[in-house]
């Protein structure tokens, strides 16, 4: 779905990555006494159902040689949004982690819901190193898109379209940021509507995915 607000993107070049196969990491160790729960795709088929065609906004995504590719090509637009209903517990503590690359700037999505208008929060990187988190809007708070950690030049973001490893955790009332093992915010965690994950690209982005995965209970 294609978002009406104002986004400032940054960076804009070309893509060119390679597939990796991902690292798990158990955020509920054995013994901790709590039952959990693993959402994972590799993207090695269409099994949950991320391929699309939108001409009408010039988008469209498509899982091919392990990575899904998320593109929207509208230099008139502003963000386009792709998730899938896992029906995590967004009450209880758990770890969303994936690993992006883009010529412009690419995110992981969660908590989206398109039929109550909760768009859910964003942790982003550009093509030029910068990452940020933000609230999409109709969370219950702001109607309009609003930064939780604005836009923050960072070495822990591999520029120039490389593939960067992203991972949020909920812990408690805290989220807790990572990209590529380092981290890089933690704030008070607001609500979230939906146990939904996915991505979100900007205008003018071609994205690649080479996995997804959510650790919950």
């Amino acid at each position: 779905m294609k978002k009406l607000f104002l986004y400032a993107t940054i960076g804009f070049s070309v893509l060119s990555l390679g597939s990796c196969t991902p690292t798990y990491v158990d955020p509920y160790p054995p013994g901790s006494g709590q039952n959990t729960y693993t959402f994972v795709d590799e993207f090695v088929d269409n099994r949950n159902g991320w391929n699309f065609s939108d001409p009408a906004w010039d988008a469209y995504g498509v899982i091919d040689q392990g990575t899904f590719s998320f593109n929207y090509l509208d230099p008139n637009g502003v963000a386009y949004y792709r998730s899938k209903d896992i029906r995590f517990n967004p009450d209880k503590d758990f770890s969303i982690q994936t690993r992006i690359g883009s010529d412009n700037n690419m995110g992981l999505l969660f908590g989206y819901d398109e039929a109550s208008g909760a768009y859910g929060y964003s942790f982003t990187v550009s093509y030029d190193g910068y990452f940020a988190l933000w609230d999409e809007g109709g969370n219950g708070g702001p109607a309009d898109i609003t930064a939780l950690v604005a836009p923050t030049y960072s070495s822990a973001v591999r520029a120039n379209g490389d593939w960067n490893e992203l991972s949020i955790e909920q812990v408690g009332n805290n989220w807790v940021g990572y990209i590529n093992n380092n981290r890089v915010f933690s704030i008070r965690a607001p609500y979230i509507v939906k146990g939904s994950v996915g991505f979100v690209v900007m205008a003018s982005t071609r994205g690649e995915a080479d996995y997804i995965q959510a650790d919950f209970y």
